[in-house]
């Protein structure tokens, strides 16, 4: 009988650990791959395996031994992982659309998802959902077991809200961050790795570091990708700018007017879409693909240093119930000078202490009684801002998957700062944000590599103290600091006017794909029907032929989505109860 066999996609950061632990030679340790490593970690550990792993990975075992499979996902998600179960066994792949492919079996069109991009905030409502019915994501953190036809599903990681770090002084946090901070770039820097550069603090901070640690070696200057604009006036643009002024780098610039250059990968990216969520992700988009031209493979970015490395607001209720006055008075003036002009609600001191004094002192049958309220409020406005037709909204069950995607944020009663961050952490936001980045930079044929998702960075800033976070209002206090000397010093203390340049590239690719709105939006729709408000669309389309600049944005995506339904998504379009599949081959255990 043969040994188990692996299969996956898999980068791991504790290489060198795991050869000490398993006892490999070092004439093997040179040349043995990732994959072969997690196997030796499985025969030793068996399935406590992926809790000694670290890095990116998500992997399938089949182990003929026992007639058991088991799969795992990396902590916080950025390796994606689908499985499907029928009498045909188990079905597992990196792409949702390829299961098909893996298992023999057709896809079939899960609804909800179709509406859930017409309503974009539900592309988050969930750890497992897809586009096709049977279909599921392994969530982050956890691993999949096989065995007897049945699929059983636990958690091995999740973020631990219990540990806290207490040191002597704040420049004692600082060199703690440094430390853990420059491991979680190293291992992620290669000869064939670039950097994203935007003008905010996080993707910032990793050029800064990544630069350093090359010039320490000896290394080529570091290549950053940056989409910006000549406008003197945008902010974005001139702490680009100022980052690449240092020595070192070896910069990439991509502007609205070069989007015309890069029209082909544009329409193969479109035409070829995985998920129509994808149809905003243009920069991203135009940076791999510069990457890509220049032979690079991996591509660092700042997703998501806020949830990572910050707190918001939602420290002022501890503060306020530990009686805290003056603390949370401060820093509520805090938040409120550095959310000026950015963000409303967080832009007045009153108004934040008024809500935060509700979440502080409010009885519970006091929330739970104005919570309905909230959430009726919320689903109209959610509704209004969409483009779902109303059957749709009610066949799927809108009103429901909102408030299935708003429980995940509930604060809960008397929750503390460090439980409310390990609550973001875990968020499925944060899971459909990575996947999102892989998604388009697999296109390209890039990997998408996130330091900022490091799980032990990620561990370390969750268990500081909330004011090594933020103080004064200033978000990412303890990557502001410890980025001195790594950035020039406005970059490092921009406030928060962030300036969304998202926009500008997306208009400039609707511009050159004009015949692709045409097409798709021109006609009666057929596609997009039994979804949309054809009127709503149609009123778009109007406004947007006469120039109003704030259609384009939701018009594209229902272009996209009416594309996709036709051409790339799912052939039978049925109800579950339908979704009958051919008759089932021989079994087998394990696909991939």
């Amino acid at each position: 009988m043969n040994g188990p066999a692996i299969t996956g996609e898999v980068r791991l950061d504790n290489r060198v650990e795991l050869l000490r632990a398993l006892d490999v030679g070092p004439e093997k340790r040179l040349h043995i791959p990732d994959l072969a490593l997690i196997l030796l970690a499985y025969e030793r550990w068996g399935e406590a395996c992926a809790g000694k792993l670290l890095g990116d990975f998500a992997f399938a075992i089949h182990d003929e031994r026992t007639g058991r499979a088991f799969g795992a996902r990396d902590h916080l998600g950025v390796k994606p992982f689908y499985y499907r179960t029928s009498e045909r066994g188990l079905a597992f792949a990196t792409r949702a659309s390829a299961i098909s492919e893996v298992d023999g079996l057709p896809l079939d069109l899960d609804e909800r998802r179709v509406a859930d991009v017409c309503v974009p905030e539900l592309e988050c409502v969930d750890l497992t959902s897809t586009f096709y019915l049977g279909v599921f994501r392994l969530p982050p953190g956890h691993q999949l077991t096989f065995v007897a036809g049945r699929a059983s599903v636990a958690p091995y990681w999740e973020p631990d809200p219990s540990r806290e770090i207490r040191l002597g002084s704040d420049a004692e946090y600082v060199e703690a961050f440094r430390e853990v901070f420059t491991e979680a770039v190293r291992c992620r820097l290669s000869k064939t790795t670039a950097s994203m550069l935007s003008g905010g603090l996080d993707s910032s901070a990793i050029v800064g570091f990544a630069r350093a640690i090359l010039q320490a070696g000896n290394a080529p200057p570091l290549t950053t990708l940056s989409a910006l604009t000549d406008d003197p006036g945008c902010e974005e643009s001139r702490h680009i700018r100022a980052v690449m002024e240092l020595p070192g780098l070896d910069p990439i610039m991509i502007r609205p007017g070069d989007v015309g250059t890069f029209r082909e990968d544009i329409e193969s990216f479109v035409t070829s879409m995985e998920e129509p969520f994808d149809d905003s992700m243009m920069i991203p988009l135009l940076l791999y693909s510069a990457a890509r031209r220049r032979g690079f493979a991996a591509v660092l970015d700042g997703v998501d240093g806020d949830i990572v490395a910050s707190h918001g607001p939602d420290i002022l209720a501890g503060l306020l119930r530990a009686g805290s006055w003056d603390v949370a008075f401060r820093e509520a003036q805090g938040f409120a000078r550095f959310y000026k002009g950015t963000y409303s609600p967080w832009s007045s001191a009153a108004r934040l202490l008024g809500v935060n004094a509700g979440r502080a002192f409010a009885p519970e049958f006091v929330r739970a009684a104005a919570r309905p309220l909230r959430r009726r409020l919320g689903v109209r406005a959610a509704l209004a801002e969409s483009f779902v037709s109303r059957d749709c909204a009610a066949r799927t069950d809108v009103p429901g998957r909102l408030r299935t995607l708003w429980d995940h944020r509930d604060p809960g009663p008397k929750r503390t700062s460090r439980e409310l961050q390990a609550q973001a952490i875990a968020h499925p936001q944060i899971g459909a944000a990575l996947e999102r980045y892989h998604r388009v930079a697999a296109s390209q044929g890039i990997e998408a590599r996130h330091p900022f998702f490091d799980k032990r960075l990620v561990e370390f800033c969750l268990a500081l103290p909330w004011d090594q976070k933020v103080r004064d209002g200033w978000s990412k206090r303890i990557v502001r600091r410890g980025a001195a000397g790594f950035l020039p010093d406005d970059v490092r203390w921009r406030r928060g006017r962030w300036v969304r340049l998202g926009w500008r590239f997306l208009s400039a690719v609707i511009t050159e794909s004009g015949e692709f709105l045409a097409r798709e939006l021109a006609s009666d729709m057929n596609e997009l029907a039994p979804y949309v408000d054809l009127a709503k669309v149609r009123t778009l389309y109007d406004r947007y032929r006469r120039g109003d600049a704030e259609a384009a944005e939701p018009l594209w995506t229902a272009a996209v989505l009416s594309f996709w339904l036709r051409n790339t998504g799912p052939r039978r379009y049925h109800h579950p109860a339908h979704a009958n599949g051919p008759a089932a081959p021989p079994r087998l255990p394990l696909e991939g």
